[in-house]
């Protein structure tokens, strides 16, 4: 089968397909659609719309055939031993806080041992966090190494008889590794441990099998195999959910009411309260009737992109990966030396090209490994040789303007420091107010008539930034929100403020410098009417300032203003 054939089978990639075509490569964070699935919710919603279980109408029990035929195909997907053991939530996140919720009421006391490990999604930590603070339980981590690959040489250290549950990823969200999840389940069977696996990112990409796992719970969310947003699902063995109390009340999970005492629905009705997203379950069976149609093709496809991937990359002067390249889904996780990776994110979106960078839900890991993110790809069977070729060879080009050896550059940045020092010395003292027309940094990146140049300005700003000194990069001076780290310090000078900052990011350390240079010509007064908004869009960078980056650049604004006095 051709990669074409898959591909098509997509439309959101036809809607796109342009002179400048999108390279989708954030997959891990979500998937995109197929016609199957997209058809199956709008017939829903157009043809079929009505509730499940209790109406009896005809349209009810066709919705309520096909909902239920649904837990069926999933059960049968994962080799669930039965469809009770199929409970729908909204997702991974909800699964996990489902069972930490329920465990806690009675299943798990004072002195306990629960396991994870340092490749963890922050959703798979932080419930078990807090149930462990709650109820006096401690947190044991099985360790990784340098590469981020978990070393299992000492988990008999790890997991013993005080150990109540081990949690576990199937596959790493943020290194794309696959854990040798059996081997664990086995260990911690041996010591009576329950154990949870989070299957978010191993769904779409390998087969499961819980009864071969032997694992107690299984977890994994519609939105990463194809499916719909907002549903997920829970599988548990059938024996240990009928002895868990339920998680919420009312609806569907309640078989009689009355003012004295009430009685719960069994297996799997007693785990889902309130009217459920229908669509959202016919929209996942079609995407696992999808991938169990194309299941080789998948797999054959994802692993031919894979080779491709780390084959260009490999080419990359002074790219490390993070991992274990030999042991993994289709995902790779990179740094580069000498880049930033927000830096590297940005550059890459104005190419059209979307991946994901940061500390991916895993800051726990990120500390581990000693760096504050990755660049990660993550592939799916829809992307093509083509989105290799084509982010490599940009990839290149970016860091080039990320990384310039050329002379010229270096004078550049001289010359418009002098210029700059030369505005400030004549226009500062005693201006009440300033006509941004004439400010340096302004007035360059209004004369840039290309994105490549607006952004070789932007980094050039970044040099005539007043840098926040190496002591002074501390908690007291972090501003909070901010996409990247930013460190900020303001001290009053008359009615004028002196600013200094900084950020491991290039582009941000430009972007402080522009909305700082006019901050330097106005009174304190005038500050506190700042609109960085206003100033943004007046220099044409709107589009180039992404919501998250604009929300990080409002809270230095916010932060100046509170301080002025």
């Amino acid at each position: 089968m051709s990669e074409s054939f898959l591909r098509q089978q997509f439309p959101i990639f036809q809607q796109l397909n342009d002179d400048k075509s999108w390279v989708y490569f954030d997959n891990g964070a979500t998937t995109q659609k197929p016609q199957i699935v997209i058809d199956t919710v709008n017939r829903f919603y157009s043809q079929q719309n009505a509730n499940v279980h209790r109406a009896s109408h005809s349209v009810s029990a066709a919705a309520t055939e096909a909902f239920e035929q649904t837990r069926k195909d999933v059960a049968a997907f994962i080799n669930a031993s039965s469809e009770k053991e199929i409970i729908w939530t909204k997702g991974t996140t909800e699964s996990v806080n489902l069972i930490a919720s329920v465990l806690a009421k009675g299943h798990l006391a004072s002195g306990d041992e629960i396991v994870l490990s340092a490749l963890e999604h922050h959703a798979n930590i932080v419930p078990w966090q807090q149930v462990a603070n709650e109820h006096g339980l401690r947190l044991k981590i099985i360790p990784v190494d340098e590469k981020g690959v978990l070393k299992i040489d000492n988990i008999k250290n790890v997991i013993t008889n005080k150990t109540a549950l081990v949690a576990i990823s199937h596959v790493s969200n943020a290194l794309g590794n696959i854990n040798p999840v059996a081997m664990i389940i086995a260990q911690a069977k041996k010591h009576g441990a329950l154990t949870f696996v989070d299957g978010a990112q191993a769904i779409a990409h390998m087969p499961v099998d819980v009864q071969a796992l032997d694992c107690d719970f299984y977890a994994f969310s519609g939105h990463k195999v194809f499916g719909p947003t907002g549903i997920g699902v829970l599988y548990g063995r059938q024996v240990l959910l009928d002895g868990l109390p339920p998680y919420q009340m009312g609806g569907e999970m309640i078989e009689k009411v009355s003012f004295s005492d009430t009685t719960f629905q069994g297996l799997p009705f007693k785990f889902e309260a309130g009217t459920p997203n229908i669509a959202g379950v016919l929209g996942l069976g079609a995407a696992l009737a999808f991938v169990r149609q194309y299941r080789s093709d998948i797999h054959s496809q994802e692993q031919a992109l894979y080779t491709a991937l780390i084959s260009g990359l490999q080419s990359i002067d002074g790219i490390r990966f993070w991992g274990e390249v030999n042991n993994s889904i289709c995902t790779q996780s990179f740094t580069i030396e000498g880049v930033n990776n927000q830096d590297l994110g940005v550059l890459l979106n104005e190419h059209n090209i979307a991946l994901r960078v940061g500390h991916h839900c895993a800051m726990p890991l990120m500390e581990a490994l000693g760096i504050d993110g990755t660049v990660r790809v993550s592939l799916s069977c829809y992307n093509t040789h083509d989105d290799i070729s084509r982010f490599v060879d940009v990839l290149k080009r970016v860091l080039h303007t990320l990384r310039p050896t050329s002379s010229s550059v270096e004078a550049a940045a001289r010359q418009d420091k002098l210029e700059q020092k030369g505005k400030i010395d004549n226009t500062h003292n005693g201006a009440s107010s300033v006509n941004t027309d004439v400010l340096t940094i302004a007035s360059k990146i209004r004369e840039a008539r290309s994105w490549d140049e607006i952004y070789r300005q932007i980094m050039l700003a970044g040099k005539q930034l007043n840098k926040l000194p190496p002591e002074d990069q501390i908690g007291q001076y972090e501003v909070m929100g901010c996409e990247s780290q930013v460190w900020l310090k303001c001290e009053n000078q008359g009615e004028h403020l002196i600013l200094a900052a900084h950020s491991s990011s290039k582009i941000v350390r430009g972007l402080l410098a522009i909305i700082f240079e006019p901050l330097a010509h106005l009174t304190l007064s005038e500050i506190k009417q700042f609109s960085l908004t206003s100033y943004i869009q007046s220099l044409g960078l709107g589009k180039h300032v992404s919501q998250s980056r604009g929300n990080g650049l409002q809270a230095v604004i916010e932060e100046i203003q509170r301080q002025v006095r």
